[in-house]
């Protein structure tokens, strides 16, 4: 069979979308596929620098908002027969590329909002739209004949436990936006109330606390997760977490707790959006900690199973495989 060729389109900001869209196309180059990737925006000389090395190792290019010559100049002879799009801002440069290439379009949805006029011809026109979610794909009902849940994967070779040693170590771990703003102050007061343990912030802004040690936006982040015994964020934070074997609480917009191993099981996709739950309050977030830290036999369950969870339903290298094979289903279709 030949190569398949798929060239990704993504926008460039914080995000783990971002992370998402560098890990799958490096997986899909590992198994063998000739995947590319054109990132778009006007990133910062800092973002720029930060991620560098890992655009140079995956071969790919930025280029300015919907510069369809730019990227038409880094293709050259090169034809995709897949273009997937990550983020509904490059949703035109999208549709210009599978026209100029007769291409077939695939999406992933990250998020909720994206299915509304503005690109409404997009949607019509993929062939497949993954969504990361049950509550992604619960928006996007009128194309549910196309719809296909994937969550997020994660190099589980990449993401795994280290050493765990004293003091006991938090970690707070997302991009925050207006939402999420409420959840990530109450959760720096709730740490702040605990004694004799390390705080570290990863994220792009700063938290209103005492005692963390902030590291602002890095790609450190399985590093710093491999040695951290708790981990607070959304989304991929929080699968990235689960892997390196951290007790997780769920917190975005509403605070959802604690991932317990009975949570996980009534649900066949687990809801990780932190868009669930309760109004987050750091007296409930202080009883959640409470509960980890001072239960030494409760936490390592919780970093086993999170470990374990991560093995079964986010390993990267099986979602890519489900990935490819529909990309090889919409080009069978296709012909």
């Amino acid at each position: 069979m030949l190569k398949l060729k798929i060239l990704h389109l993504n926008r460039f900001f914080y995000s783990g979308q971002t992370t998402h869209a560098f890990s799958l196309v490096r997986e899909q180059q590992i198994q063998g596929f000739d995947a590319r990737l054109i990132m778009d925006g006007n990133p910062s000389y800092q973002a720029l620098a930060l991620y560098k090395e890992t655009l140079t190792e995956l071969g790919a290019i930025v280029v300015k908002p919907g510069d369809l010559q730019g990227c038409l100049n880094y293709l050259g002879p090169w034809q995709p027969q897949i273009i997937h799009a990550h983020s509904p801002l490059t949703f035109p440069l999208a549709m210009a590329l599978t026209k100029k290439y007769h291409a077939a379009l695939v999406i992933t949805c990250h998020g909720l909002g994206i299915n509304r006029r503005e690109t409404e011809a997009c949607l019509h026109e993929a062939k497949a739209i993954i969504c990361i979610s049950v509550r992604v794909a619960n928006s996007m009902r009128q194309f549910r004949d196309k719809v296909h849940i994937i969550p997020n994967g994660v190099d589980l070779n990449e993401f795994k436990p280290g050493k765990k040693s004293e003091p006991l170590k938090i970690a707070y771990v997302g991009r925050v936006d207006a939402g999420k703003q409420k959840g990530y102050n109450h959760f720096c007061k709730a740490v702040d109330l605990l004694a004799g343990v390390e705080f570290y912030v990863a994220s792009d802004k700063k938290p209103a606390s005492k005692t963390a040690r902030y590291l602002g936006w890095t790609n450190e982040v399985a590093d710093l997760l491999a040695q951290t015994d708790i981990m607070a964020g959304t989304g991929r934070a929080i699968i990235e977490g689960l892997a390196c074997g951290n007790a997780v609480i769920i917190l975005g917009r509403n605070c959802q707790g604690i991932l317990t191993p009975e949570k996980a099981a009534k649900e066949e996709f687990l809801d990780l959006s932190g868009l669930a739950g309760n109004e987050p309050c750091y007296k409930n977030i202080f009883y959640d900690l409470a509960k980890l830290t001072q239960n030494k036999l409760y936490l390592e369950q919780l970093q086993a199973f999170g470990r374990e969870l991560a093995v079964k339903t986010y390993d990267n290298t099986v979602l890519t495989q489900r990935i490819i094979q529909i990309y090889q289903n919409v080009i069978t279709a296709k012909q």
